[in-house]
């Protein structure tokens, strides 16, 4: 028996420790280990679920192989993946939600037909499906396949839907990673029918806000490199049980510092008479906006408030990145003002449940989708749109005019606000 073969059958069956030594001898000796890895993907899917739960040896070639970046196994690893009725999840487990993406990228072979088949096929895991959808995802990001062509598979799986599946989950996350605005409508109409789960990214207004948002390895759904002991060595089937950790300490941990996060405070700079105006007209502030009346959004929030509000807003400040988009791409300058303005009423704050005033959030709510309603009352009436629906295509950004003035209605009827209730409801019929 060679040492590949010796190698081979350390690693056929689970033992509880990570076989490190093993790997290394089969990555030290990939080309006569190769074969060894194919049959046992073959064995697995001859098997499905008659084969021997401690059996490994399948599972572990899936990580090798994506290490070796065998192009001739994707085909046979599709298959494996591809197995219906939970076939699939029984052989690979947890590696479906993890690593199988990058171990797809990493042996793809070009067969875009065969991934395009896959992704929308509901006889297969939606996970690995998911999985697929990120592999392609990546060829887009490669150059590999055209923007054109992504879109249209994109919204072929959104119009073509009939039943929630959580390939659609992935679907929103993809377009807001490749940054397409212009289907912005596709993630409003998959949320109409039902085919989003706010459990996973939020509701629209976080889909609009992940669209230009930005992170380190902006550029990557797959890692274009893959080590298999690397990727599996903190996998819990391995791992030793840590002694005396107190997960009830740490979770009294986390309570004190969401508290401590939810009831900070910002602290109002102190301006000084003589000081510049900070409204930037370069005037001394006591001979510019010091006696000025304050603004009718000030009346509902100080300005540091706002800002530590709408950190998570789209940036739309002066610094610009070269290949980014930004809203000020897309919308003007006032329709930012009030989208703004809805994003401070509507948008979730995070914090304790049992420390919020529910009364005072929904006072602070009312107001500024008022002031939001005044606004837009004004440009329909300017522009003589004739529709929300025309407003909406024009000027809405995180949210559609007969959603927030549905709420900001139920808001002025409880506070028995009944003129401006009157006032809003006249002006939607």
């Amino acid at each position: 028996m060679s040492e590949v073969q010796k190698a081979i059958e350390d690693i056929k069956y689970l033992n509880g420790s990570l076989p490190k030594a093993a790997f290394q001898v089969i990555v030290e000796n990939k080309e006569e280990a190769i074969p060894y890895l194919r049959e046992a993907i073959d064995y697995a899917i001859s098997k499905g679920k008659m084969l021997d739960e401690n059996y490994q040896l399948h599972f572990y070639a899936l990580y090798l192989l994506g290490e070796f970046q065998d192009r001739e196994s994707f085909s046979k690893i599709m298959e494996l993946t591809s197995l219906p009725d939970g076939i699939a999840e029984y052989l690979l487990g947890d590696c479906i939600t993890t690593d199988l993406r990058d171990i797809l990228y990493n042996t793809y072979d070009g067969n875009m037909a065969l991934l395009k088949k896959s992704i929308y096929d509901r006889n297969i895991d939606e996970f690995v499906r998911s999985a697929m959808l990120d592999v392609m995802g990546q060829l887009y990001l490669d150059g590999t396949l055209e923007e054109i062509k992504w879109k249209d598979f994109l919204k072929q799986g959104v119009y073509d839907a009939r039943e929630y599946d959580y390939v659609y989950n992935s679907i929103g996350h993809v377009l807001c990673k490749c940054h397409f605005v212009d289907m912005l409508p596709e993630i409003h109409y998959m949320f109409g029918n039902g085919l989003l789960d706010e459990m996973c990214m939020g509701k629209y207004d976080s889909y609009v806000d992940a669209m230009f948002e930005y992170h380190e390895n902006e550029d990557r759904f797959c890692k274009n490199s893959f080590c298999a002991t690397e990727a599996l060595r903190n996998w819990a089937m391995f791992s030793e049980p840590e002694e005396n950790v107190s997960e009830e300490k740490d979770f009294e941990k986390l309570i004190r510092m969401l508290e401590r996060e939810g009831d900070k405070s910002v602290r109002k700079t102190k301006i000084g008479r003589n000081d510049p105006c900070p409204c930037g007209s370069g005037k001394k502030y006591k001979h510019c906006c010091l006696n000025k009346p304050k603004a009718a959004i000030d009346l509902i929030e100080n300005p540091e408030e706002r800002s530590k509000w709408l950190k998570s807003y789209p940036y739309t400040g002066q610094e610009k990145v070269e290949g980014r988009i930004y809203l000020e791409d897309y919308y003007d300058e006032v329709s930012i003002e009030v989208d703004k303005i809805l994003y401070l009423a509507l948008m979730n704050r995070p914090g304790l449940i049992w420390k919020r005033n529910i009364e005072q959030e929904e006072k602070r709510a009312k107001e500024y989708l008022y002031l939001a309603f005044q606004k837009c009352r004004t440009r329909m009436e300017e522009e003589q749109l004739s529709s929300f629906t025309e407003y909406d295509e024009k000027y809405s950004i995180h949210y559609r005019c007969e959603e927030w003035m549905a709420e900001l209605c139920r808001l002025l009827q409880e506070s028995n606000d009944i003129d401006r209730y009157e006032g809003v409801k006249q002006f939607m019929q």
